[in-house]
C-alpha cells in the first residue's frame, strides 16, 4: 500500500514509468485509490482525504510525506484468517466490509486489521474477476509480478512471510521489471538486484568485506 497525499498526481507519475494503472476507485470508507496489477499480486496508491477509523493510520502516515505505508496479505478466506491469527495470540480485529464501484460491477473485500499494528493487514478478495483484467495486467515496462517488499517499520509480529523485509529501505521488488527506479519514496527494484538491505545487514556485510580485503 503506497499512501499518497496528490493521487492525480501519483498516478501520473507511474504511469510516467511504465506501469497501467486501473481506473480511479472511490472506496466505501471515503479512500481513493488505483491500483497496479500483476499476476496474482498488485501495489496500490491510495489517498485518504477523509477521517475514518481505517483510514487514520494512513493520514498520519503522510504528514511524513509518501511511501509505502502498509503490506496486505491475502487470504482466501477472511473469517478463517481471522481465527487462525487469534489462536497465535495475534490480536486481530473481526473482518469488515469493502467495496467500491468498478466497470461491470462493486469489487468487494473483507478486511482484518491487526490491534495496534495498522502497516500489516489481511484481505479476502470476494469479486478477483473484477480487478485481476488482462488489460490491468499489461505493462509497458515489463513488471510482471510483486515478488518482495521492504519496510522501515521494526517486525510486528512473528509468522509473517520471509519476502517481507522489516527495519530497511521502502522498496517493491517487481518480477520483469526492466529499470530500476524510485517513486513517492519506494524504490522499484528488479529480482536480480541486491535486496534492501537492513542497517545490522549492512553492518554485517561491510564487516565481511572488510575481512576479506584484510
Amino acid at each position: 500500500m503506497v499512501a499518497v497525499r496528490d493521487l492525480d498526481a501519483a498516478a501520473t507519475g507511474f504511469r510516467q514509468i511504465g506501469f497501467t494503472l486501473t481506473p480511479r476507485g472511490d472506496h466505501s470508507i471515503g479512500s481513493h485509490n488505483h491500483c497496479i496489477m500483476f499476476g496474482s499480486t498488485y501495489v496500490e496508491l491510495l489517498a485518504a482525504p477523509k477521517p475514518h477509523p481505517w483510514l487514520d493510520y494512513y493520514r498520519a502516515f503522510l504528514r511524513s510525506g509518501d511511501g509505502l505505508a502498509a503490506i496486505g496479505l491475502r487470504t482466501p478466506d477472511a473469517d478463517l484468517a481471522y481465527e487462525e491469527l487469534r489462536a497465535h495470540g495475534v490480536a486481530a480485529k473481526e473482518p469488515m466490509d469493502l467495496s467500491r464501484p468498478v466497470d461491470g460491477g462493486l469489487a468487494r473485500f473483507r478486511l482484518v486489521q491487526i490491534e495496534g499494528v495498522a502497516n500489516v493487514f489481511v484481505c479476502q478478495h470476494l469479486t478477483p474477476e473484477l480487478v485481476w483484467r488482462p488489460e490491468w495486467q499489461r505493462h509497458a515496462n515489463g513488471a510482471a509480478e510483486l515478488i518482495g517488499a521492504a519496510l522501515a517499520a521494526k517486525r510486528p509480529f512473528d509468522g509473517l512471510p520471509a519476502s517481507i523485509e522489516w527495519s530497511a529501505t521502502p522498496a517493491l521488488r517487481i518480477s520483469g521489471l526492466r529499470s530500476e527506479t524510485q517513486a513517492y519514496g519506494v524504490k522499484l527494484l528488479r529480482p536480480s538486484a541486491r535486496a534492501a538491505l537492513s542497517p545490522r545487514r549492512a553492518r554485517n556485510r561491510s564487516a565481511r568485506h572488510r575481512r576479506r580485503r584484510a
